[in-house]
């Protein structure tokens, strides 16, 4: 091989792997830039690009999609009682359970505080109702505080045709809401699951919510 060509191809080789170091580190930010940094979850912002792509292919292709809202039950008493640092052991902890439970193409995320989002494609809202009971037994059911169990309030919301990002985010915080003041440790949730339901939804006072009770 003559010297040129030798040299051309060390060239080369350099350039490759300074090419694969810079996609290493690209990829490494976009991470960082998605993360939450205490409980490996994804953020807020991935949270919203998630959401839009998940609206897009229900319009495409009728693909259901359902949310998860869910938060831990007097987490304000646990940081105040136990310290900030066991608070930060729940988070993490909660999250690992998590994602025990989810599937692959499930995604969490942490959009502040104690508060998380599950992501649940191709499913629709009595299979988001059973990952979310499955979830909060999990959770009750694990030494996560000094040896204790703690609990959490879900609120469930399947996609519908007529949800933006935030009304969809909307009717999952309202159902969580009704699982806080209904006792906490229990799940409620909002959908439309048949036409006869959307037809009776224009009748007056009528609300799309079911709340389940904890087992305890």
């Amino acid at each position: 091989m003559s010297p040129v060509l030798l040299s051309l191809g060390v060239v080369l080789g350099i350039v490759a792997i300074m090419l694969l170091r810079l996609v290493t580190q690209l990829r490494a930010l976009t991470m960082q830039a998605h993360t939450d940094p205490l409980t490996g979850a994804f953020n807020r912002r991935h949270l919203e690009s998630c959401l839009a792509v998940a609206i897009a292919r229900r319009n495409r292709t009728g693909e259901p999609a359902s949310l998860l809202l869910f938060d831990v039950d007097h987490f304000t008493q646990i940081n105040d009682r136990s310290g900030h640092a066991a608070g930060d052991e729940v988070l993490k902890t909660l999250v690992t359970i998590v994602a025990r439970r989810a599937r692959t193409l499930d995604v969490c995320f942490r959009i502040g505080g104690d508060e998380f989002v599950l992501l649940l494609p191709a499913t629709r809202y009595g299979g988001a109702f059973a990952v979310a009971e499955d979830i909060r037994a999990l959770i009750a059911n694990t030494a996560v505080l000094g040896g204790r169990g703690v609990s959490i309030s879900v609120g469930v919301s399947d996609l519908l045709s007529e949800h933006t990002a935030s009304t969809w985010l909307e009717d999952a915080d309202a159902a969580l809401f009704e699982a806080k003041h209904g006792g906490r440790n229990r799940i409620a949730g909002r959908t439309l699951p048949t036409e006869r339901d959307r037809r009776t939804a224009s009748q007056p006072g009528w609300r799309p919510s079911k709340v389940q009770p904890g087992v305890h």
